[in-house]
């Protein structure tokens, strides 16, 4: 199996909050945090790529975890229209770093997701 190294950057220090991660010999990034730093995430400038999107959290109604799985050509832009969805408090977004996703790949990843 070939080895590869994971970058982990933890923005305020803290494995909870705001991080990016990137993998050797890959040109995604993932970058994820809790909605209580929404703006935060937002600020970032991978924030306005194309890609998919995970929201997390618990379903109010069966109390059992959730997961909402999107595609956006900004990300930002359309987190924005679920901010009034109650059960998430966790996002993660995969973007390319080359920005070489189209939107047919990224509705591909989100159908099989």
């Amino acid at each position: 199996m070939p080895s590869a190294t994971i970058k982990i950057f933890l923005v305020h220090g803290d494995p909870k909050r705001l991080r990016t991660a990137e993998l050797s010999n890959w040109t995604g990034k993932a970058v994820a945090g809790p909605r209580s730093e929404f703006e935060g995430v937002f600020s970032r400038k991978e924030s306005g790529s194309s890609g998919i999107y995970f929201l997390t959290g618990t379903d109010p109604e069966s109390g059992k975890p959730a997961i909402y799985v999107g595609e956006a050509e900004s990300i930002r832009d359309r987190i924005k229209a679920h901010l009034e969805k109650d059960f998430w408090n966790q996002i993660i977004f995969f973007i390319s770093k080359d920005e070489n996703l189209t939107k047919a790949h990224i509705r591909y990843l989100e159908g099989k997701l």
